[in-house]
């Protein structure tokens, strides 16, 4: 991990953070960037060092809001003032490279799915065993159980993040792809398939008798496009807002995997916040991640309604087809589950 952690560092995006900050507001009192504070009043406290936020969602995305309403939150309810730069889209890199910048500090915030993470520490490779979710509800009970907490210190012991409070990304995921239906896993067989670059995910799409094509998600419009890939295994909501469903025609609900945003921030900048900020940061923060999962709950049936009237085909299985799809992808527990706490998923499960 120490070697790849290095090489990460190497590897900056093009726009420098000094950039990204070009035309902020010179700090009160002449105070150098990089040194942040805190300007104290009668009334309010204001952190002086801009966060900036790199984001794959779009604004007006429940995942998005969870972080945009950060500052609000914190302004509205502790009187402190922080302000929040966010660039969304993956407008600062693709997933990976986010991420690595949130580890080196370049940017201070960033989110993507559970399975993006694995490959930096796998303390949230529970979380993508196919079939683990069983409805919105357990995700909610997980992701407030000490549960969580614990492999959240964890994680933090291994990577240099501060973890905060975690949002669905839409629900269950598809399977979609441009070729044909998908009733059952036979009919998958030959057809390419977009992946993140976790074994579990990768694993799934080769039980189901699909080829796993790993691609960054700023490509995958591109790739199936083009042919490079044939489909993917997303939620309904950034099927929709990023136009993917021009791309694609076909979806199977196998519901095999609930999609978990993973959200983290620098440590030192979260370690450069006077202690009277970091709890009331943390509430902020949980209180907007609550407020986000009560908007992507909300907002799932709405999307998949929204790609049909734009002219998708969603298939939705029958119990033996069901039981198809789910015994392929049990079997990722057997063949990969191996390499985590055997403890961690028997309390997740008995969360259902």
């Amino acid at each position: 991990m120490s070697t790849q952690r290095s090489d990460n560092r190497q590897r900056r995006p093009g726009l420098t953070r000094r950039q990204l900050l070009k035309g902020t507001a010179v700090a009160a009192g002449g105070a150098a960037f990089g040194a942040p504070g805190l300007i104290r009043s009668a009334q309010a406290k204001r952190f002086l060092k801009p966060i900036v936020a790199g984001l794959n969602a779009k604004p007006g995305d429940p995942s998005y809001n969870s972080v945009s309403r950060i500052p609000e939150i914190l302004k509205e309810k502790f009187d402190i003032e922080m302000e929040f730069q966010i660039h969304p889209t993956s407008t600062l890199g693709t997933d990976v490279s986010q991420l690595e910048a949130v580890q080196t500090g370049f940017i201070d915030i960033t989110s993507n799915t559970t399975a993006q993470f694995s490959v930096f520490s796998k303390e949230f490779e529970f979380v993508d065993l196919p079939y683990a979710f069983t409805d919105w509800d357990m995700a909610s009970r997980l992701f407030h159980s000490d549960l969580w907490k614990e492999q959240a210190a964890k994680f933090e012991q291994n990577v240099p993040v501060k973890v905060l409070p975690p949002v669905g990304a839409g629900g269950y995921r598809l399977l979609w792809n441009n070729v044909r239906p998908l009733p059952d896993p036979g009919a998958v067989q030959g057809l390419k398939f977009r992946t993140t670059r976790s074994p579990l995910s990768i694993q799934l799409i080769r039980n189901w008798g699909g080829n796993p094509t790993p691609l960054p998600w700023t490509e995958t419009y591109n790739g199936l496009k083009s042919g490079v890939v044939n489909g993917f295994h997303v939620q309904p909501i950034w099927t929709y807002l990023f136009k993917m469903h021009e791309v694609l025609k076909y979806a199977t609900e196998v519901k095999a995997i609930f999609a978990v945003q993973f959200q983290v921030m620098n440590i030192n900048t979260f370690n450069a916040m006077p202690d009277d900020m970091k709890g009331p940061f943390m509430q902020a923060a949980q209180m907007a991640a609550d407020e986000a999962n009560a908007q992507d709950r909300s907002l799932e049936d709405e999307y998949k309604a929204k790609l049909t009237e734009a002219g998708m085909s969603i298939y939705q299985p029958s119990a033996a087809e069901t039981r198809q799809w789910r015994s392929a992808g049990e079997a990722v527990w057997e063949s990969h589950g191996g390499s985590i706490d055997k403890s961690v998923i028997e309390r997740m499960v008995a969360m259902r």
